[in-house]
């Protein structure tokens, strides 16, 4: 497998390329300096693989939710690829991506970004199946998805932040959260990429975007 992985979900951004047993990663928590250091450490994780764009078999990419303008950066940057080589772009779901790693956790999974205005983008997985889609909600709404006898693990990068306000809500559920940087996000996403293209499923279609949950601050603002 010879293929780029991006995650630009949040403002830690990571980007990889793997050169079948060969990967290189790098993390960038660079705020509003994206747009900036995005292309030169695409650039930058192709030649530490001994890759050029051409050699991809695949670019995979989170497809939000999540930051609008880390999404948008992440989904040009993949398409540029596309029109210049061909190769096809696999899209994923960011919460599905932060849940995989705990598909075998006895209990139900919820996948939390922070969408600021004390909500969150959240979905809830059981033994790695969707039973609550991803949704733009309050820590209150969200308390409401919990089981009465079951625990619940949280994760993604603000499980901590959303543990500690369902706590001050007093539900009765028991919830746990996992250090978030335990596995990289874009290991997980070469691991469902792969899959995805091995499968024969359909690659992003040109028309196909990110998946916002809400509207930007500037449309709201306009409307």
């Amino acid at each position: 497998m010879k293929a780029l992985a991006l995650d630009t979900t949040v403002s830690c951004i990571t980007i990889a390329a793997r050169n079948q047993e060969k990967t290189a990663t790098l993390s960038l928590d660079v705020g509003m300096h994206q747009s900036e250091r995005l292309l030169p450490a695409i650039t930058l994780v192709l030649k530490e693989c001994n890759l050029e764009a051409k050699d991809l078999d695949f670019v995979a990419i989170s497809k939000g939710p999540g930051s609008f303008t880390g999404l948008r950066l992440g989904f040009s940057a993949a398409k540029a690829l596309n029109l210049a080589t061909n190769c096809p772009i696999y899209a994923i779901s960011s919460l599905e991506i932060y849940a995989k790693p705990y598909d075998s956790w006895n209990g139900c999974v919820i996948s939390a970004i922070d969408a600021k205005k004390d909500r969150f983008f959240a979905a809830m997985y059981k033994n790695g199946q969707e039973i609550i889609a991803a949704t733009d909600a309050t820590p209150e709404q969200i308390g409401t998805w919990l089981p009465d006898q079951e625990s619940v693990l949280l994760v993604g990068p603000d499980g901590l932040k959303l543990k500690e306000k369902i706590e001050k809500l007093a539900f009765k559920t028991k919830v746990y959260c996992f250090d978030a940087h335990k596995t990289l996000p874009t290991d997980v996403i070469f691991i469902m990429a792969e899959k995805l293209c091995k499968e024969g499923k359909p690659a992003l279609q040109p028309y196909e975007g990110p998946v916002y949950l809400r509207k930007s601050e500037a449309e709201e603002k306009a409307n």
